[in-house]
């Protein structure tokens, strides 16, 4: 296991060597032997500390000098191999930009309801389940040709498509998992280039000739607990281990996957997950997972 600090931003605010310099400072000034390398000019640098255990007070001491920069500062074990093997992806508000139910739900006239509950299951404070079905019954009789035109409205963050990309040329295993809903989910997971996708299934019934959704949910509901079975059931088929997985989400809904993976990325993230992730990136697009595994682009 190695011990890592890496420092990122893809903003316009520029990482320079002050900011270096000061980090090294502050290793040197507590007799901390590292070696550090630049990994991309001004948004992302790399530590490599020979310590077995970083003492808090350390940490402490590099977090209040970003305090109040626009900088991710992240400490992170790393347990070999560091390059992973699967990638385990959420898809709202982290492939995506969007939340795909509420604009579903934005087009139908009932935004605000809907957005209220999923604003509450994504912090933890409703059971997502429960959540869904609740915006799911106030979507009863919508129709879904009305879904399937959203599609090309939906905006991908920056850097999904090369993460994806990148792992797959070498060969990892790329999977979406999303409490989100078939229409928009296959949509994403053919765009970005998933090699698999798991999510759920609206249900649906005819009404004055059209096809329209019948407020409930097809059986079995994907729910907090789903992403670590499915990406449990992947690993037992490549016989792998969740050591092999780096993952990325940021709600409550991903906890158990992100806090068990071997690289677990809150990305832009509710509080209730970035106390479990081992990396919280609010600065940094999605590359940055690129780089914790030290690819190069």
């Amino acid at each position: 296991m190695t011990n890592y600090l890496f420092i990122s931003n893809s903003s316009n605010f520029k990482i320079d060597n002050n900011i270096i310099n000061q980090i090294n400072s502050i290793l040197h000034n507590e007799n901390i032997q590292f070696s550090n390398k630049v990994v991309k000019k001004y948004e992302f640098y790399e530590w490599i500390l020979n310590v077995n255990i970083l003492e808090d007070f350390v940490k402490k001491k590099i977090e209040n000098f970003f305090i109040n920069l626009p900088i991710d500062v992240n400490f992170l074990k790393i347990l070999s191999p560091r390059k992973k093997k699967v990638l385990i992806c959420d898809m709202d508000s982290t492939i995506i930009k969007e939340e795909s139910l509420d604009e579903i739900a934005e087009e139908a006239g009932i935004g605000d309801k809907i957005k209220n509950i999923t604003k509450k299951a994504m912090k933890g404070e409703l059971d997502f389940k429960d959540a869904l079905l609740k915006r799911i019954k106030l979507l009863n009789n919508y129709p879904l040709e009305n879904i399937f035109t959203l599609n090309p409205k939906i905006r991908f963050n920056d850097g999904a498509k090369e993460l994806v990309r990148k792992m797959k040329s070498k060969s990892c295993i790329t999977v979406l998992i999303s409490g989100g809903f078939s229409p928009s989910v296959s949509y994403v997971a053919k765009r970005i280039g998933f090699d698999y996708y798991h999510c759920n299934n609206f249900l649906y019934k005819k009404n004055n000739g059209k096809i329209v959704l019948n407020g409930c949910i097809q059986n079995p509901i994907l729910d907090k607990n789903s992403k670590l079975d499915i990406t449990k059931c992947y690993l037992k088929n490549f016989n792998l281990t969740l050591n092999d997985v780096v993952s990325v989400g940021d709600g409550a809904n991903d906890i158990n996957l992100i806090k068990h993976s071997g690289i677990g990325v809150s990305y832009k993230g509710k509080q209730v997950l970035n106390k479990v992730a081992n990396v919280v990136f609010n600065h940094t697009n999605l590359k940055g997972i690129l780089y914790l595994q030290n690819y190069k682009i």
